[in-house]
């Protein structure tokens, strides 16, 4: 199995060979969690790139599974609603990598 941080590039890169723009994922922004990391991503050059929708992405450490978390709220309700359980994924915000 793929650790997390591989998980997460791979996910990354799936993105941005969707969208044609080069992404980078910005490791010092990462969150480590006792149940994954949660990652942030943007637009390698931020300046000639906008991005929308690009918010952080958990990887479990027990499954591998992605969850795309939103952007209307801060990170931190994301992860609360997550640690409490009360956070219900869309059917699009979760990946099983391979």
């Amino acid at each position: 199995m793929l650790n997390k941080d591989e998980i997460a590039k791979r996910y990354v890169k799936e993105i941005q060979e969707e969208i044609n723009i080069e992404l980078i994922i910005l490791s010092e922004m990462t969150i480590h969690k006792p149940y994954g990391n949660i990652y942030f991503w943007g637009a390698k050059n931020s300046k000639k790139h906008r991005l929308a929708g690009n918010g952080p992405f958990l990887v479990e450490s027990n499954a591998g599974r992605v969850l795309q978390f939103g952007t209307a709220d801060p990170t931190e309700y994301y992860i609360l609603q997550y640690e409490n359980g009360t956070w219900n994924p869309g059917p699009n915000d979760i990946l099983y990598p391979n």
